[in-house]
């Protein structure tokens, strides 16, 4: 693979690729070739790495890793139409010996055509500029070669990361290059800092002028001299669409919700849970001080039958008279229950009677029968039984309705043993 780093003196481009190749050869162990632009300390020469002239790349064993730094010298421009040098052709089949090249440049236009159009992924470019001279560079990377790489806005097509310097590198070489770089903050950023200071301050101090502005002595307008116009403000005309709209209800239903009516609609009062009951037949309900139904929780509604609520805003004349509608109301529901329970036992009791009535027909049924087969002379016993059923009857019918028990008794018609008999049964 081609593997080319650029970037302007100073960014680390040989700090940053002598990193990796040496982490390369120490995790694949392969051997390592360099162009001598660069001078190891004898740290560096423990690393096994030999000088070799790049026209004899070709020489080395297969799978070796070749460093060329300063490649433009190895490998320059050529103008059009000039031949490529045969050891230059090669590299489009470096693949086949397992080689790797680390190409070292400031500039990829500075290298031959023809090795920038090998360049490709799995290889990479990457383009590394420094950050105010701080030991801190940002590293774009592409996996093609980007000419323009240096223009602002080439961060788009590539991946930016943040690298710090691998200064334990410095003690593997030493480079012909005199680093005199110095640290220095661009002028944007100093500009963007005093911005950001002042601006502040000049808002302070503004607030505090507007604020003594403001407890001056207001200026009142002149009285017009007599004889001077005074000019009307201009009225807005509204038109037939608007003149309509202003009448739409906003809720259907409730012409009082038009905008016409916003003025002499505003709220005086404001709605809250004037009386509260609680009842087996309708549960609890909480109504407003002007008798409107409220929607409020069951729980609520409750809390509030129990232990009510404190209106700090009612004068006690208000609050005096809201118990006493709440007590009246109250007292209501309680007549009414009442009344439903004498009703529900008035009920039960007419039926009971019914029950006693339909009994006391059964029995008298088969004595009836009797005195059907009977002598002539029974016939008139017979009658007055007869009579006695129907009687029995209407005293029955007369339990049916809503009164008393108590006033339901059958009359007396006698001392005959029959009609005693009879009102034993409608006892029983």
């Amino acid at each position: 693979m081609l593997y080319l780093t650029t970037g302007a003196n100073g960014t680390g481009k040989t700090l940053f690729t002598l990193k990796e190749v040496r982490e390369k050869q120490l995790k694949e162990n392969r051997p390592v070739y360099h162009n001598g632009r660069f001078t190891l300390t004898v740290e560096g020469e423990g690393f096994g790495w030999k000088q070799v002239d790049f026209k004899d790349w070709q020489d080395c064993p297969d799978g070796a890793i070749f460093l060329i730094d300063e490649c433009h010298n190895d490998m320059p421009k050529l103008s059009s139409g000039a031949p490529v040098p045969e050891y230059i052709k090669a590299l489009g089949e470096h693949r086949r010996r397992g080689f790797d090249f680390y190409l070292i440049t400031q500039h990829p236009q500075n290298i031959s055509t023809f090795v920038r159009k090998l360049i490709g992924a799995p290889g990479w470019h990457r383009h590394l500029k420094r950050n105010f001279g701080a030991d801190l560079v940002s590293q774009l990377e592409w996996a093609y070669v980007n000419d323009s790489c240096e223009k602002p806005g080439a961060s788009r097509d590539g991946v930016v990361t943040m690298r710090a310097f691998p200064k334990e590198v410095y003690a593997w070489y030493s480079s012909a290059v005199l680093h005199t770089g110095k640290k220095r903050i661009p002028r944007q950023v100093l500009i963007l800092a005093a911005c950001l200071i002042i601006i502040p301050v000049l808002g302070f101090m503004g607030y505090r002028s507007l604020m003594r502005q403001t407890g001056a002595d207001k200026v009142d307008p002149a009285p017009s001299k007599p004889g001077q116009v005074v000019q009307d403000v201009p009225r807005m005309v509204k038109t037939r669409e608007d003149w309509l709209r202003d009448r739409v209800p906003r809720v259907d239903g409730l012409p009082q919700t038009a905008p016409v009516y916003d003025k002499v609609t505003e709220p005086v009062d404001a709605p809250y849970p004037a009386a509260c009951i609680e009842s087996k037949r309708d549960g609890c309900k909480c109504y407003s001080q002007q008798a409107t139904l409220l929607t409020v929780a069951a729980d609520l509604c409750r809390m509030i039958v129990q232990r009510g609520f404190f209106m700090d805003w009612a004068s006690p004349s208000v609050a005096a008279s809201l118990k006493h509608e709440a007590d009246v109301r109250t007292r209501r529901e309680a007549d009414e229950a009442r009344a439903m329970a004498v009703r529900n036992q008035q009920l039960q009791a007419n039926q009971q009677a019914l029950q006693a009535q339909q009994m006391s027909q059964r029995q008298l049924q088969p004595l009836g029968q009797a005195m059907g087969r009977g002598a002539p002379g029974a016939m008139g016993s017979g009658l007055r039984v007869g009579q006695a059923s129907q009687e029995v009857d209407a005293a029955m019918s007369a339990l049916s309705e809503p009164v008393r028990v108590a006033d339901a008794q059958p009359a007396a018609s006698g001392d005959d043993p029959g009609w005693q008999f009879i009102r034993q049964r409608v006892r029983r």
